[in-house]
């Protein structure tokens, strides 16, 4: 029976305002970190700010333990937001944060990213919200003004391509969001983007949300932290459309008509560096999608391509070589899949490149155009897989 009324209480459908009585629950169940977080948040609401504290603390470390790591960052967060921690308490947290086994989610990617400071910072915008079940968080068409975290329950996601007078024109599936996933569109900050999706609660939700006008204040205090947002979204929106690579890259895009080479920078416990041939497609002045036949990826290479499922942005040179010249461009590795193309399976490796000087950006493009090895446009003509068979 107590078991029974823990699960009402916890899924939201018994509401306690006493604090006798929901710490009459907290004896019985203290190592519960979710009715803990309930017990935390009635005692804020009352104004005990350093019990809230203490609570919080408690289940956020339980969350820890138990591998729970989105629930530990919005808890800690809650916790902050009620006692205002020095930044020693943030440097311990950081190192723990550190220490924890990644598990490949794109949000705990994100947050073990930040530095004490952006943490820091980030924490006095973020707003934990709780919603029942049934509840409409984003409509079809509204602007993207928030940038979601899903730290528990579910929701239903209908997603739609819309034309430019906002009817609908087609229906894409359906998708269930679940725990550490993501959602809003807020980038590019310079652009108003209209949701394509209806978002409703399936179960009791919590959400970590982040205005999108509050996170473009704090880019400009932390130069490097748009870029972490960046990598964030690509990750989301490779998942969601096929196309997803064009997020953080809205300038012109083209294709080479020539090949091209790359070379991932070992670390420093690798030997050698990893040279392979390819080709370009979406080439931009922002990064690039890096083709190559999978037969020919050589199996001393693979160590170096399960590090980027597992996180890991290896730095890499896009060496593309005209007659007898040869330009690098530096960069990083955000992405790696397989895809088919032909009937024939080819490595993809989505690049992000270092900021590029607009004078260098702007006389490649116009040299590469002028020799007539770059098109512009998705369906350009350019070089294609079966090319390099």
């Amino acid at each position: 029976m107590n078991s029974r009324l823990l699960e009402y209480i916890l899924n939201g459908s018994i509401v306690i305002n006493s604090l006798d009585v929901l710490g009459h629950w907290i004896k019985r169940f203290p190592d519960n970190p979710q009715l803990l977080k309930i017990y935390a948040n009635l005692l804020a609401v009352n104004g005990h700010l350093q019990a809230a504290a203490n609570h919080y603390d408690r289940a956020a470390q339980i969350y820890l333990r138990e591998g729970q790591f989105l629930n530990a960052v919005a808890t800690k967060i809650a916790q902050w937001q009620a006692v205002k921690p020095r930044k020693d308490d943030v440097e311990d947290l950081f190192s723990v944060f550190q220490g924890h086994t990644s598990d490949g989610k794109p949000a705990t990617a994100f947050w073990k990213s930040l530095t004490t400071d952006e943490l820091l910072d980030l924490c006095q915008i973020v707003e934990n919200i709780s919603y029942p079940t049934g509840i409409t968080v984003k409509q079809l068409g509204e602007i993207e003004r928030v940038l979601n975290f899903v730290v528990s329950g579910e929701l239903k996601e209908s997603n739609y391509r819309m034309i430019e007078d906002q009817q609908i024109k087609f229906k894409k599936p359906i998708q269930v969001l679940k725990p550490n996933d993501i959602f809003g569109a807020i980038y590019p900050f310079s652009e108003d983007i209209r949701s394509q999706s209806h978002i409703v609660t399936l179960k009791r939700t919590e959400l970590v949300s982040i205005k999108k006008e509050k996170i473009i204040r704090l880019c400009k205090v932390h130069p490097h932290l748009e870029a972490k947002i960046i990598d964030l979204l690509q990750v989301r929106d490779f998942r969601k459309a096929e196309n997803g690579s064009t997020l953080a890259r809205k300038a012109k895009r083209y294709n080479l008509t020539t090949p091209i080479s790359i070379e991932i920078i070992p670390d420093k416990d690798e030997a050698t560096s990893v040279r392979m041939a390819g080709f370009a497609r979406d080439w931009s002045v922002s990064g690039l999608c890096f083709l190559s036949p999978d037969h020919l990826i050589e199996d001393s290479h693979e160590a170096a391509f399960k590090a980027i499922l597992n996180g890991h942005k290896p730095e890499v040179r896009v060496i593309l070589s005209i007659e007898k010249m040869s330009l690098v461009i530096l960069g990083k590795i955000v992405r790696k899949e397989k895809v088919v193309d032909h009937g024939k399976i080819y490595l993809s490796l989505g690049i992000r490149f270092d900021d590029l000087p607009p004078m260098l950006g702007g006389a490649f493009f116009a040299f590469a155009q002028s020799m007539g090895f770059l098109n512009q446009g998705s369906n350009a003509p350019g070089i294609f897989p079966e090319h390099m068979d």
